[in-house]
């Protein structure tokens, strides 16, 4: 009879000891008032305004007595495929993100390497470091604008003391496109630091040390041991911060406002002027919808490449 009491206590439902609640049981049906809530709020947050985009890319709206939709009709992402000022935006962020995203890649490769191993003021230096990804985006197109302004700014007040040529830092359509850059990698180089710091001190240091005793070299070291362990962070914080340069919009509004011309019009400020300052609504949601599509289509392609390549490495 103990032991059949000790059993019963140990599966009861009503103790609540060890065994979770089956499905359909009174247990497992009390919960879900409590998560109910929260699916709805993100269904609204969520599903909510995609959908409303979606119907609204494929009608005409009208915003006379308040907001109303036309019929159904393709003229939205017809006019979409032949626009040029459409296709001009997603170049530059194109251009934006291969090039941000490699040089962030790389500058915060390096700094996590630096900062790897035991150095004096070490942890000052990872606080340092990630400053700039702690600014409001606000704080670092005011910052920047400051700074790279051809006339009074501080950037070129060095340029005169060393007698170097002025440079159109905001004003010229050729090197806008890479003051954005510039910004954009001060701004979330801080990321992939500390992502690939936080991947190489978990590195375990036995094949490191082996290695260094069969008498292997540095760069060896890095090249066959340390970036291959290293690369499911790597791949993972490329794939974080590819997916956050497409979306980026504050930063470009304040330093540049997409100019010179359209120079550095990215497609996301493009759906912005088209919605909010032409009250186009039809036709900023069709642009924001379809970088969606192509975001989530190169997203798809890179975690389907890059898993091939990581099978390939750790075996």
């Amino acid at each position: 009879m103990g032991v059949t009491q000790t059993e019963s206590s140990v599966t009861s439902p009503r103790l609540g000891k060890g065994v979770a609640p089956a499905a359909g049981s009174p247990a497992h049906r009390n919960g879900w008032p409590f998560v109910v809530p929260a699916i709805l709020l993100l269904l609204l947050l969520n599903i909510f305004p995609l959908v409303f985009s979606v119907v609204m890319s494929f009608s005409n709206v009208t915003t006379d007595n308040g907001l109303k939709l036309a019929s159904a009709t393709l003229a939205n992402w017809s006019h979409l495929l032949h626009d040029s000022g459409f296709w001009d935006s997603m170049k530059f962020t194109v251009f934006l993100v291969v090039v941000g995203v490699s040089l962030e890649f790389l500058i915060g490769l390096s700094m996590a390497l630096l900062l790897w191993r035991k150095i004096p003021g070490g942890g000052f230096f990872r606080v340092l470091f990630s400053i700039p990804m702690m600014l409001a985006p606000v704080a670092i197109g005011f910052m920047f604008r400051m700074l790279l302004n051809e006339q009074y700014g501080p950037v070129d007040s060095v340029f005169h003391s060393l007698h170097l040529p002025d440079v159109l830092w905001l004003s010229s359509t050729t090197v806008a496109p890479i003051s954005v850059i510039i910004m954009d990698v001060w701004q979330w180089t801080p990321l992939m630091f500390l992502l690939l710091l936080a991947g190489l001190q978990a590195m375990p240091e036995d094949a490191i040390e082996a290695a260094r005793i069969d008498g292997a070299s540095g760069p060896r070291i890095l090249w066959d041991i340390v970036l291959p362990m290293l690369a499911p962070i790597s791949v993972m914080a490329v794939f974080l911060r590819m997916v956050l340069a497409f979306t980026i919009f504050g930063e470009i509004y304040l330093l540049t406002g997409g100019g010179p011309g359209t120079s550095t019009t990215s497609t996301t400020l493009l759906a912005y002027f088209q919605g909010f300052q032409t009250f186009n609504l039809s036709y900023g949601s069709t642009i924001s919808l379809a970088l969606l599509i192509f975001v989530t289509a190169i997203a798809t392609l890179y975690l389907s490449v890059t898993r091939v390549l990581l099978r390939r490495v750790q075996t």
